[in-house]
């Protein structure tokens, strides 16, 4: 089962997926949580904490755990596999950039150019592989409306950043007090690893179990 941490304070147990249920525990800021299922709406986690409790939860207040490689994310294992895939000079295309911008909606003759913004498209691409649905979308910010939004940054998870006149998004690998270390598409036109100061963040996401 997948595990999941507390992000709030306090989380109120209830005893059945309603706010009017009757509160069976408290869980605490950090606490991790094993997740058993999601009610009909995906509103309520049903999870099961230490010593056997079990007991209905916000999802608003769980969040995936922290993984314990950076390597452990399918997703990103995927990534790492494409490090320093790279533009072609000229008139020349990169056959492989071409597959990241054909996992998106875009139509011709962006979907064919390797010079088109592919941040997004390498992020779409990468999830498709590992066997999860993207966005569809080549713009970055699309993915701040995916998945589920993480306070707590873990490897693999997606970090999407402001960009002149747009934004940009890749996979997180750690930070600095000032800085997010990024691996991701069009980072000086390849797929690399590197930092952005952390005034551009607009959030992390991760995947809806």
């Amino acid at each position: 089962m997948a595990r999941m941490v507390v992000t709030c304070n306090a989380l109120n147990l209830r005893k059945s997926p309603s706010l009017t249920a009757e509160i069976a525990n408290v869980l605490l800021r950090d606490e991790e949580v094993e997740f058993i299922g999601a009610s009909s709406d995906n509103y309520w986690f049903k999870v099961r904490c230490s010593g056997d409790r079990e007991g209905w939860a916000s999802h608003k207040f769980l969040t995936a755990a922290p993984a314990a490689s950076a390597t452990s994310s399918p997703w990103f294992e995927v990534a790492e596999a494409e490090l320093g895939v790279h533009e072609m000079p000229g008139f020349r295309n990169n056959a492989r950039i071409i597959q990241y911008l054909k996992s998106t909606t875009l139509g011709e003759p962006y979907c064919s150019c390797d010079e088109t913004p592919w941040c997004s498209s390498f992020v779409n691409w990468c999830m498709e592989r590992s066997g999860y649905e993207g966005t569809g979308s080549a713009a970055a910010r699309s993915w701040l409306d995916w998945g589920k939004e993480v306070d707590r940054p873990c490897p693999g998870c997606i970090a999407v950043f402001t960009r002149g006149g747009g934004g940009h998004v890749g996979f997180y690998v750690g930070e600095t007090a000032e800085t997010v270390k990024v691996l991701g598409g069009n980072q000086g036109d390849q797929v690399s690893v590197r930092e952005y100061p952390k005034s551009r963040l607009l959030g992390y996401r991760m995947p809806r179990l």
